[in-house]
């Protein structure tokens, strides 16, 4: 599945399954766009990278972007046209979780989950499609399982992956027309930084409720997220794609 030529902006990718996507697209050509919490963040996954995959300036970036802050949105993208004049996929993966009831937690709570999961999505994506619509491209969002079914103190997490999922759908409706596909992928359990707030009781009996009876790596999302970037998924939108080990089926 080569990306040879096409440039690609994953956010949340200085570590996790965003990072494990960056590797993979940079091994099958792509130029890639690291997108970290701060700029110093991002060049030290940069750095990490160009060393370990023997990588060119030419081959991949990294720029501090802040998920709250629209300014800090589009002079990202503008940095990423001038260098490479487009923008060819877009991975939506940064985001947040917790672990809190109803009644522990507060509006302001919900308010930082859905400005970091949705609306600093919602922002990004416009920004890039004012670019994209003119050559087409490929958009994909990290979704949840629990988006599908939602999850036991995760309210307000799955309640902006459920608001994700319904982005995800529309956008392909609205974006087709410039030849953008939509898509999105809806991780299990994955060991990552995240399953850090989840206590070790929810963890086993998320492990018994998967058929394949194991938790993922990172790496075992990314290929979900390569066919998406790839010419092989051109006629494939508004899919949500489960990579779960069939948690929700």
């Amino acid at each position: 599945m080569n990306l040879e030529n096409k440039v690609a902006l994953i956010t949340g990718s200085t570590r996790g399954i965003g990072n494990s996507i960056a590797r993979l697209f940079l091994e099958n050509n792509a130029k890639v766009v690291i997108c970290g919490s701060t700029k110093e963040n991002a060049e030290k996954a940069v750095t990490k990278m160009r060393e370990e995959l023997n990588l060119t300036d030419d081959n991949i970036m990294g720029i501090g972007l802040n998920m709250k802050d629209n300014s800090s949105m589009k002079s990202s993208v503008d940095e990423v046209i001038n260098k490479w004049e487009r923008i060819d996929v877009l991975v939506n993966n940064a985001g947040i979780t917790s672990n809190v009831s109803l009644l522990d937690s507060t509006d302001e709570q919900f308010m930082e989950m859905f400005q970091i999961n949705f609306f600093g999505v919602v922002s990004l994506t416009r920004e890039v499609v004012k670019h994209m619509k003119e050559t087409g491209g490929s958009i994909i969002n990290t979704s949840s399982m629990v988006g599908t079914y939602g999850s036991r103190n995760q309210a307000a997490y799955a309640s902006s992956k459920f608001a994700i999922n319904g982005l995800t759908k529309s956008l392909a409706k609205e974006l087709g027309m410039y030849n953008i596909r939509v898509n999105a992928v809806a991780p299990g359990v994955v060991a990552t930084d995240m399953m850090n707030i989840v206590t070790e009781e929810m963890k086993q009996g998320l492990l018994r409720m998967t058929p394949l009876n194991k938790m993922a790596e990172p790496t075992d999302l990314a290929g979900a997220y390569l066919y998406l970037a790839s010419d092989l998924s051109k006629f494939t939108t508004g899919t949500i794609i489960q990579v779960d080990g069939g948690l929700v089926m």
